[in-house]
């Protein structure tokens, strides 16, 4: 069983369904070795049909007998919107999990900095003197579009432990209030609009997210509600010209909230919410602390630097588990971007539990 199958007692009395008891409204996922019989037991089909017994993906409840059927049998396998699920190879690891790699914003281009970024919606820019260039209150705008930031369509992680899309962080364009989709480019560094004809005489707005806050450096890997996050292996990777220009802080904090940990002071550490920290000052000691250093890759398409890969394979795997506050959290102690890389950035290799 390569999905799960979660089940709920839809009735208003308990009942028994291939031996196990669930109360009103109770839910049960089932476990690998329970699949099969749930998948065959008449009952089981029967009250699946009605409605009675609820089935689902974990998060989704199906919403016709037939898909409910076809979700406990496999005949076929189908998402929970009924769509017809490829799976052309055989899933490795925990049963029922999705296996995901996770790419962090880059320590070396704060316009990747996203995270903790603020949004500012029609702000009327300031025309710089010759109607082409017009400039914010605030330099560092988010480029959610940065070749350095690896994510695709829905895989962008926010602090809350929820996935976002690069709409979410886009910047838009308005001249007399007639949104702009060309004709312009953005330095997000400075935080301005250059035009390519002269907009004199207009008023010029922008919706965008800058990160000219505290600690803007700040990249949290957190659960989504309800999920554990099973982390079994990390890597950083840089290129071989970079600078550290800064400490870069690796924690672990569990027994609390976001909103709990808020800027994560060293109080809230020492009173117990602080489980790990580990701070790199400089190569030493991430080649000291890496356990397989893999040498360098060389440069290769856009890169004109080779690429060092720093694994950590850690014996035991961590989990971030959302029921218990736990999360990591990423930083650079002074916020100063690496220099003269290409890429610098960390990879977490996850389940989804």
């Amino acid at each position: 069983m390569a999905k799960i199958i979660k089940v709920k007692n839809n009735k208003v009395t308990g009942d028994t369904w291939a031996g196990l008891l669930l109360a009103a409204g109770a839910e049960y996922t089932l476990s690998a070795t329970e699949y099969l019989a749930w998948s065959t037991d008449a009952k089981v089909l029967a009250d699946a049909a009605t409605g009675d017994l609820g089935v689902g993906d974990g998060v989704t409840y199906l919403t016709t007998g037939s898909l409910r059927i076809d979700w406990l049998k496999g005949n076929p396998p189908v998402s929970a919107a009924g769509i017809p699920l490829s799976e052309p190879a055989v899933f490795t690891g925990v049963v029922g999990t999705k296996s995901i790699s996770i790419v962090s914003s880059d320590f070396g281009d704060r316009t990747s900095w996203y995270q903790k970024s603020v949004q500012v919606v029609d702000e009327v820019l300031t025309d710089s003197g010759n109607g082409l260039t017009w400039t914010s209150v605030n330099a560092n705008w988010v480029n959610i579009d940065n070749a350095r930031l690896t994510y695709t369509h829905k895989q962008i992680p926010k602090r809350d432990g929820t996935f976002g899309k690069h709409a979410d962080w886009r910047t838009i364009v308005k001249v007399d209030d007639v949104v702009q989709t060309t004709g312009y480019t953005q330095n997000f560094a400075a935080g301005s609009i250059t035009f390519g004809a002269s907009k004199a005489g207009t008023v010029v707005k922008c919706t965008y997210w800058h990160n000219s806050v505290a600690n803007p450096s700040e990249w949290l890997l957190a659960p989504p509600s309800g999920k554990k996050l099973v982390i079994q292996h990390v890597e950083l990777q840089f290129s071989v010209g970079t600078v550290l220009t800064d400490t870069v802080r690796f924690e672990i904090w569990a027994g609390a909230s976001i909103g709990t940990y808020g800027t994560f002071s060293d109080g809230l550490w020492e009173a117990g919410y602080g489980q790990f920290r580990a701070d790199y000052r400089s190569a030493r000691d991430i080649i000291n602390a890496a356990n397989q250093g893999q040498g360098t890759i060389p440069a290769i398409g856009e890169l004109t630097q080779a690429i060092v890969v720093m694994p950590f394979n850690y014996v035991q795997a961590i989990t971030l588990d959302s029921a218990l506050g736990t999360l990591f959290r990423m930083v650079l102690l002074n916020n100063t971007p690496f220099t003269d890389g290409e890429l610098c950035t960390a990879t977490f290799y996850i389940q989804i539990v």
